[in-house]
């Protein structure tokens, strides 16, 4: 596949959980603790290898809800302060994806395909704002590529609405915003790195035919 002519980035990868981690029993070569934040780094590194520019987010969102004396439930609106400041600084940014961890357990989240070991994904849609169409019918899209692939890699979409929820998730500043949980607690840094290869192979193929394709 052709990659994009220009170096200018396409994607945004941020985490509005910056800090949540992976097994902590498997450290292997990382010198750092295994979070999702090294998860945005893994996908940005095999885009690029892809030919897929992206931007991973460093700002410290914890540091922003504390200077702002907001609550962790408050996380979305700082993410949303760095991805307003994003899609200003940078007009060539047309995806968002946001990089979570899943709560759940082993027995959830674990996907094994020729004796190799994967966190599975699954697409979260937040349904309580005007616009979301778009993003329900990109994550249905992705899904449906990676179901017949991969079958069983995904857990398939989680649709959001009501009181108990954030319900939006930023989505509404881009027809083209995805979060993505990527692998539970008990996964292994290893097997998010092996959910990456996969997960940059779908998302490049779709990005580079879009791209291309107009």
């Amino acid at each position: 596949t052709t990659g994009i002519k220009s170096d200018k980035p396409i994607v945004y990868i941020y985490n509005s959980h910056q800090l949540e981690e992976y097994n902590l029993e498997y450290l292997y070569d990382y010198s750092v603790k295994p979070n999702v934040l090294i998860a945005s780094y893994i996908l940005k590194e095999k885009l690029y290898n892809k030919g897929i520019s992206s931007i991973v987010e460093t700002n410290n969102i914890k540091k922003y809800l504390n200077d702002n004396k907001l609550q962790y439930k408050y996380s979305y609106v700082a993410s949303r302060h760095f991805i307003e400041i994003m899609l200003k600084n940078e007009p060539t940014i047309k995806y968002l994806i946001d990089i979570h961890r899943d709560s759940a357990k082993y027995n959830k989240t674990l996907y094994e395909l020729n004796e190799k070991k994967y966190a599975r994904i699954m697409f979260v849609v937040g349904l309580d704002h005007k616009n979301y169409e778009p993003n329900l019918t990109l994550a249905s899209k992705l899904n449906d590529i990676i179901n017949k692939k991969y079958p069983g890699l995904s857990r398939g979409i989680s649709k959001k609405t009501g009181k108990k929820v954030n319900g939006i998730y930023n989505q509404d500043l881009s027809p083209n915003a995805m979060l993505i949980e990527v692998g539970g607690v008990d996964n292994t840094i290893e097997e998010v790195n092996n959910t990456m290869d996969i997960l940059s192979e779908i998302l490049s193929n779709y990005i580079l035919e879009e791209e291309n394709g107009k």
